[in-house]
């Protein structure tokens, strides 16, 4: 890269504002001196800059300056000037003597250049303390003169003057400047910043891609950049790297401005080439399509390329998605290619295409898979059936290919498994009529059980046969405890059974749940009080969950209509949970009553 001319630094100078840019820099690094250096300094050297550098990193940049000033004059030829001159520009800096510090960097620079950590750090604040000082053309020159140097460039806190500098000159509508510097970031940080050189890389590809296509200088860049960041090295020749066109055909086919031009621009470049390569391939139809506005042209240009190949349903899988845009197209290619070889697939293959599909799976389906689905065996009929549920979405269907199965001979388990499929789609009789082949009549009780609960959502007919089931169950040691007790507690406040919900809820004992409960059915029962003292109780045992028990008894007081005593436990809450989420709630309660609080915790007035 060659540096900027002084025709562009002084319109740089004339035309830009760049501090609001400075908040997107990354954050400052200080330089150390290494150890291995400090090793080989005298003793007296050593203790001195010892002491300096301690004040320094306790902040006391007065008693730091004070420090490495003396160490400057004591030992004048010693091998860590460089770094103290660097250091007594920070404190200076940093003591917000800006004009003092650029000074002392200028030393750095014209006196240790080739102390490259040093030197650059030097040039990187002095065009920090520029552009603090609102001298933006400054920053700007100090800056250019730090990427300009390949060794410069390097060192850590370079990467925050490229990106400056870079959108600086987008800023500016200086393009190809700013793609420059960009280049250099993608280069110099490819090892040490990956994150900083990808979005360098990016903004190259955006300007030699989409805004100012030109495809000798990508290809210059993808042998710069070892074949754009590329872990698998370098690309010798990016004409014939499927990588290089893989990048540009992507961000061509991103174009938002003069897509057609742009469109028109890559697939020139490309040509015929890769013509067996079929993603790269696919990339230029669409970037094709683009201008020609052709979906037949550009079927036929896919139907040709997908021919080169042998077909699988497979295959058909991973083009599918490619014809997702359009109903018509999808549907044809799938009929065309995929169609044909269902009858001979896998049977875990079968789904394969309407699984990919966006559009018309129903007519996939009854055209290639319904035909041969009754010729299937068990097994392959039940892996059907579930496949057309979840991930196809073909109810009906699904329906459909249930009825075909032959339940002779199954297991408990297998007739467990078919009748809470068929809860899907299927009448309470089909159901129950898979549970009562089943011989072990507690595992069908237990079936029954689940597929009433499962349809018991607001729907009292359904928890009545649920609840018909629990005493059976109960019988049974692998069925009995805490969460059938539980699941009838809920089946009985649900139908305003409080009373025996509640020995229920005891029964399972699930704390502090139950008393959650349990505290709820009282208040069914119309039993305030004996809900307050019970919540009362909870808050006074159980730590945790004493601000949920205070809030839950101001919604005792608020269903039994007693405004003014709920109003005063809500002030409790507030004092005594003062740090918890219910006493938020509980202000945001006062508040739309109308309650006003003058300030401490619970000191509200009406």
């Amino acid at each position: 890269m060659t540096a900027l001319s002084k025709k562009i630094l002084l319109s740089v100078i004339c035309l830009i504002v760049f501090s609001h840019l400075s908040s997107r820099l990354q954050a400052v690094e200080e330089v150390r001196y290494p150890a291995e250096s400090f090793a080989k300094l005298d003793t007296f050297e050593a203790l001195n800059l010892e002491d300096a550098d301690k004040l320094f990193l306790k902040k006391d940049y007065k008693g730091a300056y004070a420090a490495y000033k003396a160490y400057s004059l004591e030992f004048a030829r010693s091998p860590a000037l460089g770094y103290v001159l660097l250091r007594m520009g920070r404190c200076l800096h940093l003591l917000d003597k800006r004009n003092h510090a650029i000074r002392s960097y200028r030393e750095v620079v014209d006196y240790f250049p080739d102390d490259v950590p040093y030197a650059a750090a030097a040039l990187y604040f002095m065009g920090k303390c520029h552009e603090q000082n609102g001298e933006d053309a400054k920053q700007v020159a100090v800056w250019a003169e730090l990427v300009k140097d390949d060794e410069y460039v390097l060192q850590p806190n370079s990467g925050s003057a490229l990106t400056f500098l870079g959108k600086a000159m987008e800023k500016l509508e200086k393009f190809d400047d700013a793609a420059e510097y960009h280049w250099r970031t993608a280069v110099a940080f490819a090892k040490s910043n990956e994150r900083a050189a990808q979005s360098a890389r990016a903004s190259v590809f955006h300007h030699y891609v989409r805004r100012k296509p030109n495809h000798d200088k990508l290809k210059e860049f993808f042998i710069a950049t070892n074949a754009f960041g590329d872990r698998q090295g370098k690309g010798a020749n990016p004409q014939e790297d499927p990588r290089y066109w893989k990048t540009a055909l992507d961000y061509a086919l991103g174009a938002k401005d003069n897509p057609e031009d742009v469109s028109r621009y890559w697939t020139s470049k490309m040509g015929d080439s890769f013509a067996e390569h079929d993603e790269l391939r696919i990339k230029l139809f669409n970037l094709q399509r683009v201008y020609e506005n052709d979906k037949v042209a550009w079927g036929a240009k896919m139907d040709k390329q997908f021919g080169l190949t042998p077909p699988t349903l497979r295959r058909v899988y991973d083009w599918i998605g490619h014809y997702n845009w359009d109903q018509e197209l999808e549907l044809a290619f799938a009929m065309k290619h995929g169609g044909p070889l269902v009858a001979g697939a896998k049977p875990n293959e079968r789904t394969l295409v309407i699984e990919r599909m966006r559009w018309n799976r129903n007519k996939f389906y009854e055209k290639w898979i319904l035909p041969t689905a009754r010729a299937l065996k068990r097994e392959e009929k039940i892996w059907l059936m579930n496949r057309l549920r979840h991930p196809c979405g073909l109810h009906a269907e699904a329906q459909s290919v249930i009825r075909m199965v032959n339940v002779s001979g199954m297991s408990d388990e297998e007739l467990k498994d078919m009748g809470t499929f068929a809860a899907y789609y299927l009448t309470e009789n089909e159901v129950l009529a898979y549970f009562a082949k089943i011989a072990n009549k507690s595992f069908a009780g237990k079936a029954r059980f689940d597929y009433f609960i499962g349809k018991s959502h607001q729907n009292r007919p359904f928890k009545e046969k649920a609840l018909a089931e629990v005493p059976s169950l109960k019988k049974i040691p692998d069925y009995a405890g805490p969460e059938l007790s539980w699941k009838e507690g809920t089946l009985l406040q649900e139908l305003g059974r409080y009373a025996e919900a509640i020995k229920s809820y005891r029964a399972a004992n699930k704390q502090p749940h139950s008393t959650w409960a349990i505290a709820d059915c009282l208040v069914g029962l119309k039993q305030f009080g004996k809900a307050v003292e019970l919540l009362r109780e909870l808050e006074n045992s159980v730590g945790a969950f004493a601000p949920v028990a205070c809030l839950k008894i101001c919604n005792v007081y608020r269903t039994s209509g007693d405004k003014g005593k709920e109003i005063g436990q809500l002030r409790l809450v507030l004092r005594r949970h003062p740090k918890s989420k219910e006493s938020s709630e509980a202000h945001q309660r006062l508040e739309t009553y109308g309650v006003r609080l003058t300030g401490g915790e619970g000191e509200a007035e009406e």
